[in-house]
């Protein structure tokens, strides 16, 4: 399967919201990562806490008919499937 882009995704995508999961108590940055896409896509949403930028989430996900179990598989999978970056980062 062909890695999506921006440019290419489909027209009805698989998509969901997740954490920046950022250390310590920084502020956690919501993303949109998409099903066959590398990295994520930013967003101005941001909560000031792991469990609120969670709970955040769970609730925008539940919207696209996602549990939890199925929005973090989801980033998971779009985090591994990143190649190594000058920053870590993959953004679209």
């Amino acid at each position: 399967m062909t890695a999506q882009t921006a440019h290419t995704l489909p027209d009805d995508p698989n998509y969901a919201f997740c954490p920046s999961y950022e250390l310590g108590d920084e502020p956690q940055q919501i993303r949109i990562v998409f099903e066959g896409m590398q990295g994520y896509v930013p967003t101005a949403l941001v909560a000031v806490s792991v469990e609120s930028a969670e709970g955040l989430c769970d609730r925008l996900n539940a919207r696209l008919g996602h549990s939890r179990e199925d929005w973090t598989a989801l980033a998971a999978s779009s985090m591994r499937a990143e190649g190594p970056q000058s920053d870590g980062h993959s953004r679209h």
